[in-house]
This record gives C-alpha cells, sequence and structure tokens, in this order.
C-alpha cells in the first residue's frame, strides 16, 4: 500500500436539523414512531468537497451563519453527517467553543486529565505532558481553581495549551483568538507555524481574512451552507472580499433607492457599482512583471478598473504597501495628489522611481473609494506578494535619502538645550 496522502477527505457531505415548530410537534412525532411528521429539514450543509493534503493548511472564511462551524463540528466528530463521506487520517485535537469539553466545577489540572482520557490517553501519558501544559497556559496558581472562576481568555488558554500538548496530526480551530490577549495570540500563533513547519494538518475558520492569507495553503467560502468559491487561499480570499464589500454597498444603496432592484448580475452582486478588474506589479518602464526588487530599484503598479456608472460614481484609487504584520509602509491615494479616475474604464499606473523599502515581504491592496476617501466601493489584493531585497543592515520599514558631514567646524550653540516637552501634556 502507498503512503496515506490526504490528511482530511470529504466527499458531498452534508448536515441537515430537524425543526419543529413545537414542542408538541416533537412529541407527536415521537411518540407516532414516525408516522406523523411533525418537523421541516434545515441543510446548514451540502455538497462539501475537499481533499487536503498531509501538512498543509486550510481556511474557512464566510458571513456569520454560512456553515462554518458547523462544518468543523463535523470534521470534529462532535457531530455526524447527514450524508457525504468523511476520511480523517490521523489523531485529531479540536478548539472550537470556549469552554467545550470543560467541567467547570473540576479545576483547571483536573480537566487537562479528564480531556486527556476522552481523547485517548493514559492517566500516566497525560501525567507527563502536565507541566507543559500548564506551562504554555500561563495560568499560575489557578490552575487549580475551578474552572467556573475563569475568565474566556483562561478558559482559551487552557484549552489551546491542551489541543496542541496531545500533538495530533490534525487540529481544528473556530474563530477562538479574539478573546485572548495580544501576547496569546502571537503565542497561539507562533506555535501554529510550528505545526506547520512540522508538517501538521491545519483547518482554520476565520473572519480576519489576512490571518488565513498568511496561515493557509488552500481556503474555502462558505456561503448558505455550500462552497461558494474553492482553492487557492489568496484567491478564495478576493473573491469573498470582492462579495462582501459589493453586497454591504447593494444593501446600503437599495435602502436609499439609489440602485433599482433590477439591476443585480445573475450572481446576486449589484450591476453598475465600480470594481478593479486586475492589479499588477512591473519593472518601471517595461512589460516584465517583477515581484522580486531590490531596495531603489523603480517599480510600476498598474491597476484596471471600470466604473459603469461614471457620471453618478466619481471614485478615487488608493494603493497601499503593508508588511506582513500588518504595519502599513505607504499608502498613496489619487485624491491626496488632485487626481480622479475619469471615464468609464481604465489603467491608471502608479510609478515609483526609486522605492525605498527596506527588506521584506508586503502586501498590496488596492482600493476603490469615493472622493472623501471614506466609502470603498472595491478592494482587491494584487495576487503576489512584494519581495524586497536591500544590500544595506539599516533597519526599518525605508531607506531614509541622507548624507553625513564630518569635517563640519561649526561651534557648539551657546543657548542652553530646549526643555523635552512632558508626554502626559500633548495638546499644550
Amino acid at each position: 500500500m502507498g503512503a496515506i496522502t490526504y490528511g482530511v477527505e470529504a466527499e458531498k457531505l452534508g448536515k441537515a436539523y430537524r425543526l419543529y415548530r413545537s414542542p408538541f410537534h416533537r412529541v407527536l412525532e415521537s411518540v407516532s414512531f414516525g408516522k406523523v411528521n411533525g418537523h421541516s429539514q434545515f441543510w446548514a450543509l451540502r455538497d462539501i468537497d475537499f481533499k487536503l493534503r498531509r501538512g498543509a493548511s486550510m481556511g474557512l472564511c464566510g458571513a456569520n451563519g454560512a456553515g462554518k462551524s458547523t462544518l468543523l463540528k463535523v470534521l470534529s466528530g462532535i457531530t455526524a453527517p447527514t450524508e457525504g463521506r468523511l476520511r480523517l487520517n490521523g489523531r485529531v485535537a479540536s478548539l472550537l467553543e470556549l469552554g467545550a469539553g470543560f467541567h467547570l466545577d473540576f479545576s483547571g489540572r483536573s480537566n487537562i486529565m479528564l480531556n486527556g482520557v476522552m481523547m485517548g490517553f493514559t492517566r500516566r501519558e497525560m501525567m507527563a505532558r502536565m507541566d507543559e501544559i500548564i506551562d504554555f497556559a500561563e495560568l499560575g496558581k489557578y490552575i487549580d481553581e475551578p474552572v467556573r472562576t475563569y475568565s474566556s481568555g483562561m478558559g482559551l488558554r487552557l484549552g489551546f495549551a491542551i489541543a496542541i500538548a496531545v500533538d495530533p496530526e490534525i487540529l481544528i480551530i473556530d474563530e477562538v483568538f479574539a478573546v485572548g490577549d495580544m501576547y496569546f495570540q502571537k503565542k497561539c500563533v507562533d506555535r501554529i507555524f510550528d505545526f506547520k513547519r512540522r508538517g501538521k494538518t491545519i483547518l482554520f475558520c476565520s473572519h480576519s481574512l489576512y490571518d488565513i492569507r498568511q496561515l493557509c495553503d488552500e481556503a474555502i467560502w462558505v456561503r448558505d451552507g455550500r462552497s461558494a468559491a474553492q482553492g487557492d487561499a489568496l484567491y478564495v480570499t478576493n473573491e469573498y472580499t470582492s462579495y462582501q464589500r459589493q453586497h454591504i454597498d447593494d444593501a446600503s444603496r437599495a435602502l436609499e433607492g439609489l440602485i433599482p432592484a433590477n439591476t443585480v448580475r445573475e450572481d446576486g452582486l449589484p450591476a453598475q457599482l465600480p470594481k478593479v478588474r486586475e492589479a499588477r506589479v512591473y519593472k518601471l518602464g517595461t512589460d516584465e512583471e517583477c515581484y522580486e526588487v531590490h531596495c531603489g530599484d523603480g517599480i510600476e503598479i498598474r491597476v484596471w478598473w471600470e466604473n459603469p456608472d461614471p457620471e453618478g460614481i466619481p471614485i478615487h484609487l488608493g494603493i497601499g504597501l503593508l508588511r506582513q504584520d500588518t504595519t502599513v509602509a505607504a499608502g498613496i491615494g489619487t485624491q491626496l495628489d488632485g487626481l480622479s479616475l475619469k471615464g468609464s474604464e481604465g489603467c491608471a499606473v502608479l510609478r515609483i522611481p526609486n522605492l525605498p523599502l527596506l527588506a521584506g515581504q508586503f502586501l498590496l491592496p488596492v482600493v476603490l473609494f469615493d472622493e472623501g476617501g471614506i466609502h470603498r466601493y472595491h478592494e482587491y489584493l494584487v495576487p503576489e506578494n512584494l519581495f524586497v531585497r536591500a544590500f544595506t543592515k539599516e533597519v526599518g520599514l525605508v531607506r531614509i535619502p541622507h548624507e553625513w558631514d564630518l569635517e563640519s567646524g561649526r561651534p557648539v550653540p551657546d543657548h542652553p538645550t530646549r526643555p523635552r516637552k512632558s508626554a502626559a501634556a500633548p495638546g499644550r
């Protein structure tokens, strides 16, 4: 037999729930042994197909109620699928709802043992992992207090520490980091990247598209229980961002009566909002695409756009450069330079003759917005990141043009040093 290639395999996966109009209909259906149908079916998931390679990571994005958490519960074995087939190759650890699997009256230490036994470990094996779990959770003396006295953040620390300490082949994580502090979020993300480097399979659900782009190789956009887009994480998150922005704009404009009900496309998106069709990076003055440059090189960022209603919707273009840790290196907009996009379509070119960025990897978001630079019509992320290399050892975001004069004979000024302004009174 050949080696197992896939960590997770799902085929035509679906989950339906029974909805009863009242408790009476539930009882009536039960006592009639199913002869009386007192329920309707709600399909939370339908026709989910994917194969996730071992060592790969997949992100789930979508609106609240789309079915993401239901899919993770099915994959975790918490609930059984109504239809379809599912195969998990390896031990699974999941962190879905905070407090799930905890006995609230037991101490944190007892819950570690309880969770380990439920995962199939012996008491001796969990005792060997106990110190590691406690050290990662950093709960101190509270580890021997009842879990019901923990805050949501403390519960997250304990749950995540247990999930990673059992060293699973498959790690399933729902949107739980929002309750953690910044320090612990980074600690968790570092450990997830360590899992990824060690060839573990990861399924990650989040509303943060940035996290999905950085952590995941693939992604699924879940919409109304079905897969609306599936494939490369960058492609899927771009599709979801585009839909989300246009869907919001369509709803708000419909309320204002600015968009007639019949001006929508077959896929449900508004038909007359501006959009970015494409964006690419080129060497300055050439048609050669280039995503690896050096500090000081010249580049062009070309953006193809369209505006079906140029008379009614004036638009501006903004381009950002964001380092991978989300630090904004620069933001450039046409409205800041007294320009605007004219006509129904075109290609806007931003020329940077001498790129001042120091070494790093940068995201290039492109935005079409109104004349105030507030309302965004469409957001687009350049498909490839920009890699900047530098031959200098200077640190920071940019290399500032400068020169030194070490031979200057200027005398020391005779006036006293000006006192520093107090940081406590910035408004003075």
